[in-house]
């Protein structure tokens, strides 16, 4: 284990507060007839596990006596030092001496209605591997594999790393493993990222009952906790979790507080024990870890419950594990799926989205690390993970600078479930080319020049083309980001960028767009499209007579094909209007018209992803608000009647052009939209819809669109979702 002391025996080592009641006397009332047994605890870890050569040293206090009867309940706690620095702390402890007895009938932990109530309370969430497997089932000897150092065995090629890589992120050897049997699902749970199951079969004259204690065989809680620790190592391997460091250890969670309840002993008597968690957390942030609630079961009745029991990993003290000055550092330990090295990868992005600038680029960056400063987005709307190359220099910033980026496209994805075929949505596309280009001009510096400015990102024009209809289920997305310009003007910096998408080296999607890093004083000051003046929608201007109002609640019946086929809404993350009032013959060209409504809850989803700290709309999702009234009115007017099998699609060779003038905010309350339909085009079973588009926050125009294009066709691919 590289030199490292597992967390059962930096617990264990703490078992002064047995000797110091001991020392008090306890034996003189308890005469021999009763046996010690902790009940509750609370651990805090202050620092890092404890190295091989450091002395620890605990501080104990008994802050109380409780006598039930014939039963003395103490309560205690401690404080570990590893050569003078704390690093671990138990505290609210509990411990009695019970008869065997009363130690023959445990209670076992009982689940009150707060802790029901707290349960059902939680939300469900979604976290994308770093690597997918399909061993869910770990056996004895793909345990045995993990503590030999070989994940990549255990969970295919993507798992491995290069030779000599992480030498310490592995197993405990058969002596002290604490569990024989894995099962995960990697989506269960109430939280939705895991529900795993792990099982310990006990063998009665095994070290660890005859080492506690002496006549009294026991299985140390610290023990059990041990079996939680290797379960939770694994699921971290199981998803990728240590392939973002060259040279990292496993080591618990600072600051965390783990609350310990036991209502049950296990003993020689006992064959198994079995471990149900449930995962509350997964992150990379500030290193990779996993945070769960577990509970222990002897049979069916749950002898001991961990809350709030986590474990990371972390890079070891001295070793790399961020860009040096100058961004382009040695090989950080990542590979993509075809086997190149990444220049930096997912937790270093996950820095650049919600945590610290200087972690994600470089020692230049760290001058952001107390004020706000620009974030790419993060959550469900994080569409980069790696860069792979980079060629320019930090500090200049010169046209013809390319990065290349990558993006992996999970089958699962929330995107491909929730849209009315699992294709890939028009915000998708426009966010994963619009992140990778921004990140070239922000990881070359385009802000470090005046670092004391607190700068906001803002998209502000563009023209993008879906050049193919790719199914990129499970593919990985490489992005090709060029720098065309840069441009520094009182409050801003402007940076225009070209770019191109491709998957297994065929390009589908191509672009360019202008971006803008704006002052605080210089965002005060947007006046929309139409400097200041507000421009009246079309029905407004118009006032047509024909009008029908579709509305849109959640369960509108727009939101399924009674056919049971592909041809309605999306819901979920996509339901972006609540009402459409349609004219079939108006608009600019006469051809149809619709003015869409939305409204605004602080609450939004996107708010919290896009961005950490300054949070606005994205402008691809009022696109996508204008592409789902379009999705409408073909199927209200009936247009894809007589295609066999109809379904929804992004148009395919249409260049479509944006210009963005302001954003929609938290409390901005409504946003409206028109959409102008300036083409209907139906070529056999190829349905073409084209329109112009403006969108509206109170007050003023925002956005204006040119040439968004939907498609129906038949449905001719296999879900693979």
């Amino acid at each position: 284990m590289d030199g490292g002391v597992p967390p059962a025996v930096a617990i264990e080592a703490g078992q002064c507060d047995l000797l110091l009641i001991s020392y008090l006397g306890i034996d003189f009332r308890n005469q021999g007839e009763r046996v010690y047994r902790l009940l509750d605890s609370k651990l805090v870890f202050h620092g890092d596990l404890p190295r091989t050569g450091q002395t620890l040293r605990y501080d104990i206090s008994i802050n109380r006596f409780v006598r039930q009867g014939d039963t003395t309940l103490f309560f205690f706690s401690y404080l570990c030092y590893a050569d003078g620095e704390l690093i671990l702390e138990l505290k609210d402890a509990c411990a009695g001496f019970f008869s065997e007895a009363e130690l023959r009938t445990p209670l076992g932990v009982v689940l009150t209605e707060k802790d029901r109530q707290r349960r059902a309370a939680l939300t469900k969430t979604w976290f994308k591997p770093l690597a997918y497997t399909d061993n869910n089932h770990l056996t004895a000897a793909d345990l045995e594999a993990l503590a030999d150092g070989r994940p990549g065995e255990v969970f295919g090629p993507h798992h491995a790393q290069d030779p000599g890589l992480n030498p310490a992120l592995r197993l405990p050897d058969a002596r002290l493993r604490m569990v024989d049997e894995i099962r995960i699902d990697r989506t269960g749970g109430p939280r939705g990222i895991g529900a795993i199951t792990a099982y310990k079969r006990l063998e009665p004259d095994a070290w660890y009952f005859e080492c506690h204690f002496p006549d009294d065989p026991v299985l140390a809680g610290s023990m059990v906790a041990e079996g939680a620790v290797q379960t939770l190592q694994a699921y971290l391997l199981h998803l990728g979790m240590h392939l973002v460091l060259p040279d990292a250890r496993f080591q618990t969670i600072i600051g965390l507080e783990t609350e310990v309840q036991v209502r049950g002993q296990i003993t020689p008597a006992h064959s198994e024990i079995r471990y149900e968690i449930e995962v509350m957390e997964l992150t990379l942030l500030p290193r990779p870890s996993v945070i769960a609630d577990i509970l222990v079961y002897l049979g069916d009745k749950p002898v001991i419950r961990m809350r709030n029991f986590g474990i990371q990993i972390r890079e070891k003290d001295g070793t790399a594990y961020r860009p040096p000055l100058g961004g382009v550092p040695e090989f950080l330990g990542r590979r993509n799926r075809a086997g190149e090295p990444a220049m930096i990868n997912e937790l270093h992005l996950a820095h650049a989205a919600k945590g610290d600038l200087g972690t994600a680029m470089g020692p230049e960056f760290d001058v952001y690390k107390e004020g706000r400063a620009p974030y790419i987005p993060n959550g469900d709307f994080q569409f980069v993970d790696r860069i792979m190359q980079l060629r320019g220099t930090r500090g200049e910033l010169k046209p013809g600078a390319e990065m290349v980026t990558e993006y992996d496209s999970p089958t699962d994805a929330w995107y491909y479930l929730e849209n009315s075929h699992p294709h890939m949505p028009n915000c998708v596309y426009m966010e994963t080319s619009l992140q990778a280009a921004i990140l070239l001009g922000y990881y070359l510096g385009a802000t470090l020049k005046q670092p004391e400015t607190e700068y906001s990102i803002r998209n502000l024009d563009g023209k993008a083309t879906l050049v193919k209809d790719v199914d990129l289920r499970g593919k990985t997305i490489r992005h090709h980001s060029t720098l065309l310009m840069t441009s520094a003007v009182s409050g801003a910096v402007l940076q225009n960028f070209r770019y191109e998408l491709s998957a297994d080296g065929e390009v589908f999607y191509t672009g360019e767009s202008l971006f803008g890093y704006f002052s605080e004083a210089a965002l005060a000051n947007q006046g929309g499209l139409d400097n200041g003046t507000y421009v009246a929608p079309w029905i407004e201007q118009n006032e047509p007579s024909a009008v029908r109002r579709i509305e849109l609640p959640d369960e509108a019946a727009q939101f399924t094909d009674p056919s049971g086929g592909r041809l309605h809404l999306p819901g979920g993350h996509f339901h972006l209007v609540d009402q459409v009032d349609l004219v079939e013959d108006g608009g600019r060209h006469g051809k149809g018209y619709l003015h869409g409504r939305r409204r605004i809850r602080p609450d939004e989803w996107y708010f919290d992803c896009h961005f950490h700290r300054d949070p606005v709309m994205p402008g691809s999702l009022g696109v996508e608000a204008v592409l789902q009234a379009l999705r409408l009115y073909v199927m209200d007017q009936g247009l894809a009647d007589g295609i066999g099998n109809p379904r929804f699609a992004l148009a395919t060779s249409v260049a479509m052009s944006w210009k963005y003038r302001g954003q929609i905010l938290r409390n901005d309350g409504e946003l409206t939209f028109d959409v102008h339909v300036k083409e209907v085009r139906r070529d056999g079973e190829r349905l073409l819809v084209t329109a112009d588009a403006d969108l509206w926050k109170p007050g003023l125009r925002i956005y204006e669109l040119t040439d968004v294009a939907i498609e129906v066709r038949p449905d001719d691919t296999r879900d693979q979702a």
